[in-house]
């Protein structure tokens, strides 16, 4: 417990951030820092010296007359709406720095979560990294409401008190601030400790917040399972060590923290009621000065609350914003290098040149996955990959899409080494069909659109066709207007897999990737899809994933991959005369071809 859940360098980030959007709107920024304190004195510190003239008056002529303090009445009424109207400013301009400073940290939150590398997404909830964003553009808002209301609306109201009660004294003033300082020495190393227990109780939320959103997302398995109850009751233990370290936390500040301050707060006043009385007497002050002090004393004090209310509420915006910014403390694993350059695809030959590869989780003592792994694919070359899982088919597609680097090698593409150019430009050359492809909760037009944002209805219209996918939308009551669901649970996985062939029929690339792409169809959907597969290998270099050799026997080669590294290179009718671990796969799945429909082929490569 006694070890930060949170760096103090993620802290300094949040703080930079913060104070980036007060630079970027000065004025704004200014206005809404100092009016609403300059309304505060007007409001209530001004008028206990107008009320302290008025008893003077009345004490110094023996009678109470309206006529001899209309003056003083004037100016309390004047200055106090003088006082209001500087509140109404400073909150409109508030309210337009606090709207604008959100506006800009969403939009940094999510280009730093859209910067990061693949593997960063694998190792975090959703659920959890969407608290932690939110929290951290939102909290800007809390923050500054702190500074402005709490600091600011207290900081400069006691100089002023400072400045009028020095005339009277020096010592009157001298005597609040001693006992601020005390509030502050006796407070601060409460709030420190109390401030490590908050933290663990962000970290317990987060806990508990990515717990449920990872039994939301999976609630089909759930319910498939029947695990209704130990996912409830495993939940339960999360949020019981929440409430345990909320009630902690809680406890703390109550018993330790009021307990201190409640004392010396009673103190304050009573002491602020004898001093008034006292220097009223000894300096021969008028009696309206008892008034000024006593209301300035009651005033000030409550200040002490607020030191601990605005630790309390800094600390907790802080520590929820920086759950974010800690994250990003090291830069992502993949990333541009300073000098990349747009990849520019002539010839879309893909070459890896000895390679060497290993997983970011793996002990460094342990060899790499791939090992001087070299392999050369020609321009439009149709490739197919086969093998044993784990044997490294997906990983040589990560490193292509550079959703991995190589720890040593060259990976080109039309000669051009991968690592050197941008992400951007890399990914935009190839089409890549995953084995499970997600879909937005946007409309199935906007979903196969997805692929190339300037298509029109035309060519979204024909790409579902060709990826026989018109075929179930035009049946729907909304048709491309239907909304597919969160990751596209209304459809089943074939129809989930048709869209996102149509969707790369669409993207105007040099390269094609095909992750067991016809994984999720039945035999007669295959059927027709591999046509529109063929249609989009056309004038494409291909990488092939298949579990169903029939997809790829007519293939330019087929690559065996088993534990990183090419065991056979060939065309179908060459590793099926070999006898090698493709003949035994082929084998396997003849009894498979000869119970279903063959599969219309994908053609000879041209």
């Amino acid at each position: 417990m006694e070890q930060d859940v949170i760096t103090k360098k993620a802290v300094r980030q949040v703080l930079t951030d913060y104070w980036r959007q007060y630079r970027n709107y000065p004025w704004q920024s200014l206005v809404a820092f100092f009016l609403p304190a300059l309304g505060t004195i007007f409001v209530y510190f001004v008028p206990p010296l107008l009320v302290g003239k008025i008893i003077n008056t009345f004490v110094s002529q023996h009678q109470i007359s309206l006529s001899a303090v209309a003056v003083y009445i004037a100016l309390f009424g004047g200055l106090w709406l003088l006082g209001e109207v500087f509140w109404r400013v400073g909150f409109h301009y508030l309210i337009k720095l606090e709207a604008e400073g959100i506006n800009t940290l969403s939009k940094n939150a999510f280009q730093q979560l859209t910067g990061r590398d693949y593997e960063f997404f694998v190792n975090n909830f959703v659920g959890a990294l969407t608290k932690k964003a939110l929290a951290y553009s939102k909290n800007f808002e809390s923050f500054t409401d702190t500074l402005i209301f709490r600091v600011t609306t207290n900081v400069l109201p006691l100089m002023f008190v400072v400045v009028v009660l020095w005339r009277y004294s020096p010592w009157i003033p001298i005597i609040l601030v001693a006992f601020l300082a005390m509030v502050i020495f006796v407070a601060l190393p409460i709030i420190k400790r109390r401030s490590k227990l908050v933290a663990l109780r962000h970290d317990a939320s987060s806990r508990m917040v990515a717990r449920l959103s990872d039994s939301m997302t999976n609630m089909l398995a759930v319910k498939a399972f029947a695990k209704e109850k130990p996912e409830c009751d495993v939940y339960g233990k999360y949020s019981q060590d929440f409430a345990d370290k909320f009630k902690k936390a809680g406890h703390y500040h109550t018993w330790r923290l009021d307990t201190t301050l409640s004392p010396i707060y009673v103190a304050a006043n009573v002491v602020g009621l004898i001093v008034a009385i006292y220097f009223a007497k000894k300096l021969e002050l008028q009696a309206g000065t008892i008034v000024v002090v006593f209301s300035y004393y009651s005033q000030i004090t409550k200040i002490f609350w607020e030191v601990n209310q605005t630790y309390r509420t800094i600390e907790s915006s802080l520590n929820e914003s920086a759950e974010f910014t800690e994250m990003f403390i090291n830069p992502p694993r993949i990333q541009d290098s300073p000098l990349a350059k747009p990849l520019r695809v002539k010839n879309a030959s893909i070459r890896f040149d000895r390679v060497d590869f290993k997983y970011p989780d793996v002990k460094d003592e342990e060899e790499s996955f791939l090992e001087k792994f070299s392999l050369e694919i020609k321009n439009k070359e149709k490739v197919g990959l086969v093998g044993p899982s784990g044997g490294g088919k997906t990983t040589i597609t990560k490193l292509i899409l550079r959703f991995a680097d190589a720890n040593s090698g060259v990976i080109s593409i039309n000669g051009q080494d991968i690592s050197k150019v941008t992400q951007t430009s890399l990914r935009e050359a190839i089409s890549y069909v995953p084995q499970e492809p997600l879909l937005f909760h946007r409309s199935l037009f906007e979903n196969i659109a997805y692929g190339n944002e300037n298509a029109s209805e035309k060519e979204v219209i024909k790409a579902a066709k060709l990826a026989h996918a018109d075929e179930f939308i035009s049946k729907l009551p909304l048709g491309y207007q239907t909304l597919v669901g969160e990751r596209g649970i209304k459809l089943s996985g074939g129809q989930r897999q048709r869209i996102a062939i149509a969707r790369a029929l669409l993207k105007k690339s040099s390269i094609l990737v095909l992750d067991e792409a016809t994984s999720s169809l039945d035999s007669e959907s295959e059927k027709y899809i591999q046509e529109g597969l063929w249609e989009l290998m056309k004038d494409k270099t291909a990488l092939v994933i298949a579990h169903r050799l029939s997809t790829i026997k007519h293939l330019d080669r087929i690559l065996v991959l088993d534990d990183g590294e090419i065991v056979q290179d060939g065309t179908h009718e060459e590793l099926v005369r070999q006898k090698g671990m493709y003949a035994k796969l082929w084998g396997h799945q003849a009894g498979e071809k000869r119970e279903e429909p063959e599969a219309v082929v994908i053609g000879e490569s041209k």
